[in-house]
């Protein structure tokens, strides 16, 4: 099963607005549609418990997001996941029990360690100010669910 790779974010001297956007909101709809399998599928109370808490923040991240972008003409948010995240979730869902929550955790791990490196690098290097705001404001939630992905025992 492939996990997420976002491009590295210490290698991208300025990631352009609308990329940064395509992938902060791919990586919203990933988080919320794999959070709601790991609540139908999953075998931990612990996992169950985290993607309810990560659909939240997923959900709070995009609408955030959404309400920057909905007073813009120049960066559209996509409607779908991309094919890789797709594949994931296709794979996620043929899973169940001790399996899912394997191949679940690995996927949260691998997907917030990279949003939260995204995150950071935008923060730094990112050519918009209002996108910059809210990649600095949005880092701590998603280095929070990177923390509690790493303790998740699957």
């Amino acid at each position: 099963m492939a996990l997420l790779s976002f491009r590295p974010a210490h290698a991208q001297a300025s990631l352009p607005a609308p990329e940064f956007v395509r992938q902060v909101a791919i990586a919203n709809m990933f988080g919320i549609e794999s959070a709601t399998l790991a609540r139908q599928k999953s075998s931990s109370s612990a996992i169950k418990e985290y993607a309810l808490r990560l659909a939240e923040d997923h959900a709070k991240a995009a609408s955030s997001l959404r309400r920057i972008i909905a007073r813009r003409s120049d960066i559209a948010l996509p409607d779908r996941p991309d094919s890789r995240r797709l594949d994931l979730l296709r794979d996620l869902g043929s899973l169940d029990g001790t399996d899912f929550d394997k191949a679940y955790t690995d996927a949260q791990r691998s997907t917030h360690r990279e949003l939260a490196q995204l995150l950071d690098s935008y923060a730094t290097t990112g050519d918009d100010p209002e996108l910059k705001s809210f990649a600095a404001e949005t880092l701590p939630l998603f280095q929070s669910l990177d923390r509690k992905a790493r303790q998740l025992a699957p």
